[in-house]
């Protein structure tokens, strides 16, 4: 069995769990050097002194590195299209830093024990200013300011769409409320690392822990000066990215720096104390909204306000989850057709943020599906019926948003449909449970997810050949981190060519060996690698009927010594893929603690070429969705000083806190490529975490809480349960 459609379990899988993945710290040079970084324990200072002549003279020292050794190194890229600071690679004496983990100067020693020892001799003074810790405070007059010459403020751009103005003048409702999406850690297995070397013609080999290695590549050529060419990334096995190790950021370029600079390689491995502070984060939103409802319930409008925290310094992605992802979304799967918001992005002394799983899906889907929530219980209607009244009409697609975007097929109401067996079952067990005084709420969500993003012109490619023997490799550029890549393009290979699934080989993740991509972020990869594939597979099938005899491919194969194609994904526009999650919770009276019941998911991804993956997908990014929900916060002090820097104090979801996903799926095929898939690897991040609060506001409706913010920790639904919190 082959095609599309059939549960093949994944192929990469044995490998991993024996035990014999290839990890960047897997794998070795002769001769290595270990790094290890000197970070800021200040959140905002200048630098007033900075000696490192003892780390040097330390025992098995190869190299110390700050700022003044690595100036010919070119800047890293910082957000698209909006203005802002570059981030540095180190530091030195009169620089300021700007979030405590910032990295001021590299240790390189020949193991990583004895880079540990010499960077604890790096003397670094620094002068306190100070900080500010979230973007509201941030954007205020008289903030501290991070950034000479510029405010905190990066970027304030106001969507709208409609006569908002006249929507609220006639609605016979209104609500409004204040939300937060909390900043979270991406917590992947394997932390970051990098390899580098650099070859016999002066170029580079690199092998990094990321997603984006055709991009990575393109980054160090400019920043280099190195033709692409010269230049080799490869990723190997990726221990979890989500979105995370999507950009390059500036320790690793260091790295990759102190390799050139030495003429030795030089590896650095992140410890996981180290990725709290210098890993990216997610979130960082507060929305201030408001809804405009008519008195049959539909929404009118929505305007407000949403502060958005983006760190010390811009990440490529930064600006875009705000301005390209969460305000266009929030319309989610309703024909709201005035809105006006306010996006306001401001630089603050932390961790920069970049895209995490989701990035901009899942908070506008929590910020509008909280808003409907609350219209529900002004109007009197069931959540579920207030958020039938609003849907699209299913004969509107392709359907233009107000907010500029294209939503290409859907049928919202045949995904709530597919729940509500379900979800009046839980109303059911809901009025029992309090008949007997257990808290006990129902949460719902409906959402969309775009998928398949194309960030610039070129689109991605995959090479197709079948050699003599009538094996087939697909090489691909897009690049997994756990999808299960071997296994779908595979499998969709197989189906078309007509061979046996075990003779295909899937290539990835290395730009000496797979065609150009972007890699794989936002889910994009089946829409964009998987078309590439198919029209690379159709361009081989159409080479082996110009011999002079239809015949099987494998003979065609051997007769022409082979057969190859490269083609291009060709794809028109973004997927919509969206979903129904309902769930319920009880919360102990005495504790506090929410514990989650039922959770029923209906996913819309179009066209599935595997079930079993997709419903992969959607346990993993259920159980992050859960993190966020009832656990998972970075918190700093107000000097700056980050509270969370283990996973002693970060709390994360154990598997016995995940609930078991009752998962179902429909299919409406996507026009906008030639497979018919949409993008669903974020849907359990935006479905379930809306879900989850919105059933425990609903458990705690007897104690009169209208909201609560994120993470829903013991502690807090408790106090807001004595009236000390909530609103």
């Amino acid at each position: 069995m082959n095609g599309m459609g059939v549960a093949l379990p994944r192929v990469e899988d044995a490998a991993l769990l024996a035990g014999r993945g290839r990890y960047v710290d897997d794998v070795s040079e002769p001769g290595v050097l270990h790094a290890f970084v000197v970070r800021s324990p200040v959140a905002h200072g200048t630098i007033v002194g900075l000696d490192v002549l003892a780390a040097r003279s330390a025992p098995g020292v190869a190299g110390v590195f700050t700022a003044s050794d690595m100036r010919d190194v070119g800047a890293l890229p910082g957000a698209r299209g909006v203005d802002g600071p570059s981030l540095p690679l180190l530091r030195d004496v009169g620089d300021k830093v700007r979030w405590a983990g910032e990295p001021v100067a590299l240790v390189v020693a020949s193991t990583a024990a004895l880079a540990a020892d010499a960077a604890d001799l790096v003397e670094v003074d620094y002068e306190p200013l100070p900080a500010v810790t979230s973007a509201e405070a941030g954007a205020a007059s008289g903030a501290p300011v991070l950034h000479a010459g510029s405010g905190n403020v990066c970027f304030r751009e106001r969507l709208t769409s409609g006569d908002v103005e006249g929507a609220f003048a006639t609605a016979a409702h209104r609500v409004r409320q204040r939300m937060v999406s909390q900043r979270i850690a991406p917590v992947a297995l394997e932390p970051r690392g990098v390899l580098a070397r650099v070859t016999g013609d002066g170029g580079l080999d690199v092998r990094i822990s990321t997603q984006r290695p055709h991009e990575v590549r393109q980054w160090l050529s400019r920043m280099f000066g190195l033709p692409e060419g010269r230049i080799r990334v490869v990723a190997g096995d990726v221990g979890g990215g989500f979105g995370a190790k999507g950009p390059l950021y500036p320790d690793q370029v260091a790295v990759i720096a102190a390799a050139r600079l030495l003429g030795r390689p030089v590896k650095w491995i992140e410890e996981r104390s180290e990725s709290f502070l210098a890993t990216t984060h997610g979130r960082d939103q507060t929305a201030d909204l408001e809804a405009a409802v008519t008195a049959d319930g539909r929404i009118a409008a929505i305007r407000g306000t949403v502060h958005a925290g983006l760190g010390a310094y811009l990440t490529p992605n930064s600006a875009a989850i705000v301005l390209r992802r969460l305000a266009p979304l929030l319309g989610q799967c309703y024909a709201i057709e005035a809105i006006d918001v306010e996006l306001v992005g401001v630089l603050t002394n932390a961790t920069p943020v970049g895209p995490y799983r989701g990035a901009g899906r899942p908070e506008a889907a929590y910020f509008t599906e909280r808003l409907a929530d609350l219209a529900a219980l002004e109007t009197g209607l069931d959540p579920a019926e207030l958020r039938r009244r609003n849907f699209i009409a299913p004969d509107a697609f392709p359907y233009q948003t107000p907010t500029g975007l294209t939503y290409d097929s859907g049928d919202y109401r045949a995904a709530l449909d597919k729940a509500m067996s379900g979800y009046r079952e839980l109303r059911r067990w809901q009025a029992v449970a309090r008949s007997s005084g257990r808290l006990a709420g129902v949460g719902l969500c409906c959402f969309v997810e775009p998928g398949g993003i194309m960030p610039g012109a070129r689109q991605d490619e995959a090479t197709v050949t079948v050699d003599a023997s009538g094996k087939v490799t697909v090489a691909v550029g897009t690049s997994g981190h756990g999808q299960g890549h071997q296994t779908t393009f595979g499998q969709l290979a197989a189906g078309i060519l007509g061979v046996p699934f075990a003779d295909v080989t899937v290539v990835f993740g290395d730009t000496s060996l797979a065609p150009f991509g972007y890699g794989t972020f936002g889910s994009r990869s089946t829409v964009a690698g998987g078309s590439a594939v198919l029209r690379a597979c159709e361009a081989v099938l159409a080479a082996a009927r110009r011999v002079d005899a239809p015949m099987p491919l494998a003979e065609a194969a051997r007769l022409l010594g082979g057969l190859t194609a490269t083609a291009t994904a060709g794809v028109d526009g973004e997927t919509y893929a969206f979903g129904c999650y309902v769930c319920s919770v009880e919360v102990d009276p005495d504790t506090g603690r929410v514990r989650i019941g039922r959770l029923i998911a209906v996913d819309d991804c179009g066209v599935v070429i595997n079930p079993l993956l997709v419903e992969g997908q959607v346990h993993g990014a259920v159980a992050q969705g859960v993190g966020q929900a009832l656990f998972e916060e970075v918190r700093y002090d107000s000097d700056g000083q980050p509270l969370t820097v283990s996973l002693m104090d970060y709390a994360v979801p154990f598997a016995a806190q995940v609930p078991v996903t009752e998962s179902y799926r429909l299919e409406t095929p996507s026009p906008a490529n030639p497979l018919g898939v949409k993008g669903m690897g974020e849907s359990g991040t935006i479905g379930v975490t809306p879900a989850v609060v919105n059933a425990v506001v609903d458990a705690l409706r007897p104690f009169g809480v209208r909201h609560l913010d994120m993470p829903l920790t013991p502690e807090k639904v408790w106090t807001a349960m004595h009236g000390q919190l909530g609103a």
